[in-house]
């Protein structure tokens, strides 16, 4: 029920403990108890998810593993023994060069004249050869071409190591030891030694530090030939 203020006279609402116009206290007013907020309600508490126990592993599967594994097994076996295999090959090889290298120390005199590879005419050849045989054509001063046949369609090549012949030729013959299998045929009488190359693909004949080289195989001479043209070559060194 609305009332005055007993110092102005002014209306005051009801509940109302100072007047809005003077600001004098009401006596008698109350204050309305402030009614408690309603606590918020606790979230829900929410279930883990079930973990559900794992099945043991099969017999099959184990099984499986066990034969991966002997099959790996195996291929590194295999690949052991053929790296072994390997390292012996490159250890015979390795000692068969050092005592190749070990042989090839010699005194054999430096060759200090010209070093032309057409040594002999193409008529001197022609000769060996018994028919007509083209100028030789030099290539550097290794070797020596001379052509003959029918329209000079053959070709006759003479290789040259003026320098290191010697050693050369101890390298090329030694190397042929390494399997245990001689297969150099000697030839006596030209120059310091000759050798016929396996399979009579090649003459090789040395005098001093010089090393000749007759290819026997592109030429498709005989080794009768290739021996006269290698001894009158040594003639001229």
């Amino acid at each position: 029920m609305a009332g005055f203020c007993g110092n102005c006279g002014s209306p005051i609402a009801p509940g109302v403990r100072f007047c809005s116009k003077c600001g004098a206290a009401i006596p008698g007013a109350t204050i309305e108890p402030s009614i408690a907020a309603n606590p918020a309600p606790a979230p829900p508490v929410q279930a883990g998810p079930s973990i559900s126990p794992q099945p043991a592993p099969s017999q099959g599967s184990s099984s499986a593993l066990k034969i991966i594994l002997i099959v790996v097994a195996i291929f590194v076996f295999l690949m052991l023994l053929v790296a072994g295999g390997c390292f012996y090959v490159a250890y015979r090889v390795k000692q068969k060069a050092h005592e190749i290298s070990l042989e090839m120390k010699t005194d054999a005199t430096p060759y200090t004249g010209r070093t032309d590879p057409c040594l002999l005419s193409s008529s001197e050849v022609g000769a060996f050869l018994s028919e007509p045989v083209e100028a030789g054509e030099s290539r550097g001063n290794t070797t020596c071409e001379y052509r003959y046949g029918s329209g000079g369609n053959r070709r006759l090549d003479v290789e040259f190591t003026w320098k290191g012949g010697a050693m050369a030729m101890k390298f090329a013959h030694g190397m042929q030891h390494i399997a245990g299998v001689e297969t150099f045929t000697s030839v006596a009488g030209i120059g310091d030694e000759a050798y016929l190359a396996p399979g009579g693909s090649a003459l090789i004949m040395r005098k001093g530090d010089v090393m000749v080289n007759i290819n026997l195989q592109t030429s498709g001479l005989s080794a009768d030939a290739a021996e006269k043209i290698a001894a009158k070559i040594a003639d001229r060194l």
